[in-house]
């Protein structure tokens, strides 16, 4: 949408108010127009971090948490600014991404695929590891072999293709971090509908 300077009253910044090391998460910039509409403007603004080894944004918006602390993600758009503090936190966790995905028929007897996404950060040892546990109403059904990861922090993506058991009601997703003597399982409720699937018959 392009609009003229002098039409722009105002603009307004979300970001995500924290991020582990290595998460990325998207800033959203709005503009408020004399007309009353409000555009996004996200993809036109300027973007700048007061301290981009805390937390670097690149020129459509996503913030990249880099180390532990605070920094402000500021959006300039035709004259007009606004800014976002975020705060970058170093801690072993896990934090999963809401659009999950999966694969097959979800019967008893059926072979079929679930995965799950989202960030990890290994921050109290020099490495971590990583699994997939499926599990219905009478226990875990199927764990993935752990990946070993790195110290610090990053997108993963993880899959497993197995067996409906004939007496499964649902089955359920959880990722299962592994760092020295803890142990870190999102998510931690099942209630959330997009991490278990019933089962039809």
């Amino acid at each position: 949408m392009t609009t003229g300077g002098s039409d722009v009253q105002a603009i307004e910044v979300s970001c995500p108010v924290s991020l582990l090391i290595g998460q990325k998460g998207p800033c959203v910039a709005v503009a408020r127009l004399r007309s009353g509409q409000t555009p996004v403007v996200s993809f036109d603004a300027t973007w700048s971090s007061t301290r981009p080894e805390v937390v670097a944004v690149d020129a459509l918006g996503v913030a990249n948490g880099r180390s532990a602390g605070q920094a402000t993600v500021s959006a300039s758009y035709r004259g007009r600014e606004a800014a976002a503090t975020l705060v970058v936190t170093a801690e072993d966790a896990l934090r999963i991404d809401a659009g999950q995905a999966q694969q097959g028929d979800f019967r008893p007897g059926s072979t079929v695929t679930m995965w799950l996404q989202g960030y990890y950060s290994v921050v109290s040892a020099e490495t971590g590891r990583l699994s997939l546990e499926i599990s219905d109403q009478a226990g875990t059904i199927i764990t993935t072999s752990p990946l070993t990861v790195a110290k610090g922090g990053d997108f993963f993506l993880l899959s497993s293709t197995f067996l409906v058991p004939q007496e499964s009601m649902e089955v359920c997703r959880t990722a299962v971090l592994e760092v020295g003597s803890v142990t870190i399982a999102e998510p931690k409720s099942k209630s959330f509908a997009l991490w278990c699937i019933p089962i039809r018959r």
